[in-house]
């Protein structure tokens, strides 16, 4: 799915250079090294599952049945985003994580739109997502992007982004 040639240069918001890219399954290990990396502060709504196996396993599932883009800075990877498409339904479940030294760079907004771009190349109608109701610099992402919070919710907010 993805040849070096197909990788995008980014600048970050510090002027920093970093590449972007739709992959399949080769990087496994690179991805599973980025979530290695995280604290349990860095988990959200309980992803990447803290558990060692399961988020191998968790790792494994999305990159076979989802479409992934990654990030990265100086041959590591920095931040992945998925978009777990539901052809009949026409729309699209998104996911997303920055490692924490690069949050707050752009590179979340990058990874958004190659999503995006994915989700009208498949023909899809609408991208979803679940974000905790108090991560105000994710739905300050997601907004920017186009998505609208979509009913009330205590704990958890749904947005949308029709396409």
């Amino acid at each position: 799915m993805m040849v070096a040639e197909e990788l995008s240069e980014r600048i970050d918001k510090r002027g920093h250079r970093f590449l972007v890219g739709e992959v399949n399954q080769d990087f496994c290990a690179s991805l599973k090294e980025m979530y290695d990396g995280f604290s349990r502060t860095d988990l959200n709504q309980g992803l990447p599952p803290p558990d060692e196996k399961i988020r191998s396993g968790w790792i494994q599932s999305l990159l076979k049945s989802a479409n992934n883009f990654l990030a990265w800075n100086h041959g590591k990877v920095i931040g992945h985003s998925s978009l777990i498409a539901e052809m009949q339904k026409q729309d699209a479940e998104f996911i997303i994580f920055v490692s924490e030294p690069y949050r707050s760079r752009g590179i979340g907004t990058e990874l958004t739109l190659l999503a995006v771009d994915k989700a009208k190349e498949l023909g899809l109608n609408k991208i979803w997502l679940t974000v905790e109701s108090f991560n105000f610099r994710a739905i300050g992402l997601y907004q920017k992007v186009g998505f609208r919070l979509s009913g009330a919710a205590e704990r958890e907010r749904v947005m949308v982004l029709k396409l």
